[in-house]
């Protein structure tokens, strides 16, 4: 099933990044699984990125449109051949959320336990917003 996600920062100057679409399997029932689910196709995105020198060392003019437009320009070349793992990303992920690191909304909907039974349609909106730390001495 096709959804959407976007990730929010408080204090950003662009808080609001493009829509990402992703899909998940048909056996998603809680929002655990559907962090797994988009936890494992963003490393494997990562995973597969191009750790060689491109022929063509520059961006075309509707390359740097487009990637302006979605607020980051850039090669998207990788400058190491580090890879991660999906199970620790995973884990990662799962322990920022019950630390209130992030917090999740689906279509304007907090979601605030990991085992809750959810009822996902196809197109639904994953917000994930992270949570700023605020640090200084305590008075």
């Amino acid at each position: 099933m096709q959804i959407y996600f976007r990730v929010k920062a408080a204090g950003k100057r662009r808080p609001v990044l493009e829509l990402i679409e992703a899909s998940l399997p048909d056996d998603v029932q809680c929002l655990g699984d559907a962090i797994r689910a988009i936890v494992t196709d963003q490393v494997q995105r990562f995973n597969a990125r191009s750790t060689g020198q491109s022929i063509f060392p520059y961006l075309s003019p509707g390359q740097l449109e487009e990637q302006a437009e979605a607020g980051k320009v850039g090669f998207e070349a990788a400058y190491d051949d580090r890879r991660v793992n999906v199970a620790a990303a995973a884990e990662t992920a799962f322990q920022a959320f019950e630390d209130g690191i992030y917090k999740v909304l689906i279509n304007d909907t907090i979601v605030e336990d990991l085992q809750a039974q959810l009822t996902i349609a196809p197109g639904s909106v994953f917000t994930f917003i992270r949570l700023t730390m605020l640090t200084g001495t305590m008075r």
